[in-house]
């Protein structure tokens, strides 16, 4: 029987478990629904039995069949890219998953999209493959096809299996209506907690959030106010580029079927060190730092503070019949002090992102932010473009201030609250030297998938459900009947819901287009 379909039953009856008695009728529902699904799956999961694969192809599809037993045998799952059913090489995120429609213009288009599944289905099992015990992994790499090594077994393997898809119209069709990401939300919870009351309680309080994080944007930056000592962090590669340079840069990088700006890994080294912003956090205590994430003996994860790190990771998203390019920064901090034993909203582990959206021409349109667990969603339109209101039914969307860069030289300046580490304020680097400086380092944010831990193993910062257990929040118990999964807690890419009203996620690649007009 399917494993993913078996796994994801058992998993759902599991949670389902800890649902008072009012969620009982609902669960036998879902566990019925999930094992009609399982026994249709059995005869169409797998496209490849038909035709009948060769022997190399066989090997290479056991293979990967075993490679993902011993992935669920560990509960090792990464979920930052989806797999899809019957096609165990590829992965699918919420931006590839929307270009499916474009893939039907050309055969060049189909195959440059199944690469890109294939390259995401590639960096998501070598994650699980590395945080697997070594006697495990021994096993996995003495079976593999003779081709190499592990990584080239695994290229291989998954070029042949795409090549079974290129070759077969019955493949492609079964292919395009399986490569689908399912929305972050849990929409049981909103049935059971009568959703369409409790948003109308919530419109109230987001409300009161919007009013309370919007006014600091209206206060002069010298009379901000200061709980403790400023800190400053500033990347460690201060490189800058000219306009001149990123506009060649992106004309290059977007000549391929798919219109998607493709850069190598010095234009993308270059790029976020370019766009990189300045950090500065209003410093009480060791909570307020940033630092690099590590795990200790118990898998638990904490903060190095000695070693201020800025994790980063590319994206796209899709403008009008273009597709942008979209650079991450993401901050980690030890905690979000409690102030109390009635702080809902303290806690274990903080995180801030902040997201550069970058025109075809290679100016920012725009800029958005967001805490590690979905929450605070801000946006910050360019010159020439402005946010416009949600559409009715959506949660408003908070937009503080333009932000007008008038020099290429000049940086983006982010101050953060103390304690709350709410930001503050936007704005082009102001100069004030006498606040202390530190330097940071830009690291890839795949690092969280597969950290070192002292006993010399490897495991995810994240769990299967793109969750970090330790950061959850005592919010949950208040906010469960808007669907979000254990509200607060910090949470992988990919699983980022940034709305309690309505469905919203921070990698929807049409969020822009919905949210921003260009003036």
């Amino acid at each position: 029987m399917n494993i993913f379909i078996a796994n994801l039953c058992r998993k759902l009856t599991y949670r389902l478990d800890h649902i008072k008695t009012v969620a009982i009728r609902i669960r036998f529902s879902l566990l019925v629904g999930c094992l009609v699904v399982a026994i249709q799956g059995c005869a169409t999961l797998s496209p490849y039995s038909d035709p009948t694969p060769s022997g190399e192809d066989t090997i290479c599809l056991r293979w990967l069949d075993n490679i993902e037993s011993k992935v669920e045998e560990y509960g090792i799952r990464d979920t930052e890219a989806l797999r899809i059913n019957g096609f165990p090489q590829l992965r699918v995120n919420r931006f590839l998953a929307s270009i499916a429609d474009r893939t039907t213009s050309s055969n060049d288009a189909f195959a440059e999209w199944l690469e890109l599944m294939r390259q995401l289905g590639s960096a998501g099992i070598k994650f699980e493959f590395a945080n697997l015990p070594i006697t495990t992994r021994q096993q996995l790499v003495s079976i593999r096809p003779k081709t190499g090594t592990f990584d080239q077994a695994l290229e291989v393997c998954g070029k042949r299996l795409n090549k079974l898809i290129i070759n077969n119209a019955k493949h492609k069709k079964t292919l395009l209506e399986r490569a689908q990401v399912p929305d972050a939300y849990q929409s049981w919870k909103r049935v059971v907690g009568f959703y369409p009351l409790a948003r109308y309680v919530a419109t109230i309080g987001i409300e009161r959030l919007h009013r309370e994080l919007d006014a600091s944007f209206n206060i002069p930056l010298e009379k901000l106010p200061q709980q403790g000592q400023l800190i400053r962090y500033i990347p460690l590669d201060r490189g800058r580029l000219t306009p001149e340079y990123i506009s060649a840069i992106l004309k290059i990088v977007y000549d391929n079927p798919l219109g998607i700006p493709h850069l190598t890994s010095l234009q993308l080294q270059q790029l976020l060190a370019h766009f990189a912003p300045v950090w500065e956090m209003d410093t009480r205590n060791d909570t307020d730092r940033i630092g690099t994430v590590r795990l200790n003996r118990f898998n638990q994860p904490w903060i190095d503070i000695t070693k201020p790190t800025v994790y980063v990771a590319q994206g796209y998203t899709r403008w009008h019949g273009k597709v942008l390019l979209q650079l991450t920064y993401q901050i980690w901090l030890p905690a979000r002090e409690k102030t109390g034993l009635l702080d809902l909203y303290g806690g274990s582990l903080d995180s801030v992102i902040w997201r550069v959206t970058i025109g075809a021409e290679g100016k920012p349109i725009a800029f958005d932010s967001i805490h590690g667990c979905g929450c605070y969603y801000l946006l910050f339109p360019s010159k020439g473009y402005r946010a416009i209101p949600a559409k009715e039914g959506s949660e408003p969307v908070l937009s503080p201030k333009a932000i007008t860069i008038l020099s290429p030289h000049q940086r983006l300046w982010l101050r953060l609250q103390s304690r709350t580490h709410y930001l503050q304020q936007v704005s082009p680097m102001r100069d004030t030297s006498e606040i202390a400086t530190l330097g940071y380092s830009l690291n890839g944010m795949e690092q969280l998938r597969s950290i070192p831990m002292p006993n010399g193993t490897k495991r995810s910062l994240y769990g299967e459900d793109g969750l970090i257990d330790s950061s959850a929040r005592a919010e949950r118990f208040l906010l469960w009947p808007y669907g979000v999964p254990s509200p607060g807690a910090m949470r992988q890419w990919g699983t980022h819901a940034i709305a309690f009203i309505g469905k919203r996620h921070f990698d929807d690649p049409y969020l822009l287009e919905d949210l921003l007009t260009q003036e």
